[in-house]
């Protein structure tokens, strides 16, 4: 009969490997997660203790990435996106001159300007286009809006202009109900997979400074559909992001997987997991059902 130190270390395991695949199949990855497992007599702790990084095929996910960024250079619209991707301001004032909407959308993949301006935290171009009359709200080829790209990319100083000009906190794309703030978080993941978990330091207070500048303006952490942008955070083991996200009552109600790491993780993420489940609403059995996309 198995004895106790044993069952832990199974369920350990178990649920280190439930976690890591559901966090690979929120950022929508390639290939199989790559987990490191040391024991606690390797560390000198005591109970489980668990460490993993999650990596996929770099070259497809590259491939992936370059085909979704790709825009259609050869024509008027692709070449006013190119101009707010690269923060040409000179380029974006004579394409607008001549004529180009603001708001056009190149034919390949559907980008706009003013989320390519934003997702590269080009600040001056973001407020260039925002006086020519760029629609906040508009949607890209994925639905998504340019509050969602500044996530997307940390770009605190976009994001505040966004923010100050009325964008929407709450909105969500369509149909995959990505906020700002999930956007944030999978960014944030997706910088730190693969690489130990190292990230510039001016790129991770970046993360946070547009987060809190979120939450400032009501941001609901809770507010998604599919899993939680908890589950990236502790798989990426981003303390200082998911402390936010708990302060700002991030929950794990219903989510046996990340029960199970709450029980059995050691250190700060371990705790914050376990505050987690106490912002968990009275009787909740599951996290309340994402509301409807605003489609006016």
């Amino acid at each position: 009969m198995a004895n106790a130190k044993t069952i832990r270390w199974i369920a350990a395991l178990v649920g280190v490997a439930l976690l890591a695949a559901l966090g690979y199949a929120v950022l929508r990855l390639r290939g199989a997660p790559d987990m490191e497992i040391r024991r606690a007599e390797d560390t000198g702790g005591a109970g489980p203790r668990v460490s993993f990084s999650v990596s996929g095929d770099s070259e497809e996910f590259e491939q992936q990435r370059a085909e979704e960024a790709a825009i259609a250079e050869d024509t008027p619209e692709g070449r006013l996106v190119l101009a707010a991707r690269n923060g040409d301001l000179d380029r974006l004032r004579e394409l607008l001159g001549e004529g180009v909407s603001v708001d056009a959308a190149e034919s390949r993949n559907g980008h706009r300007a003013l989320h390519q301006a934003a997702r590269a935290n080009h600040a001056a171009a973001v407020e260039l286009l925002l006086e020519a009359g760029a629609d906040l709200e508009g949607r890209d080829g994925k639905g998504e809006t340019s509050l969602m790209k500044a996530g997307m990319g940390a770009a605190a100083d976009a994001g505040r202009l966004l923010l100050e000009a009325g964008a929407e906190v709450g909105a969500r794309s369509e149909p995959d109900g990505t906020t700002a703030l999930t956007a944030l978080a999978g960014g944030a993941a997706m910088r730190r997979l693969g690489g130990g978990n190292a990230v510039d330091p001016s790129v991770a207070e970046a993360e946070l400074e547009l987060a809190r500048m979120l939450f400032e303006r009501g941001a609901d952490p809770n507010l998604y559909t599919g899993d939680s942008p908890v589950k990236v955070l502790v798989v990426t083991q981003n303390e200082e992001l998911l402390a936010l996200f708990v302060e700002h009552g991030a929950h794990i109600a219903a989510d046996p997987q990340l029960a199970m790491i709450a029980a059995l993780m050691p250190g700060r993420v371990g705790e914050l997991l376990q505050q987690a489940m106490a912002n968990a609403p009275p009787n909740a059995d599951e996290p309340a059902p994402p509301e409807p996309p605003d489609n006016r």
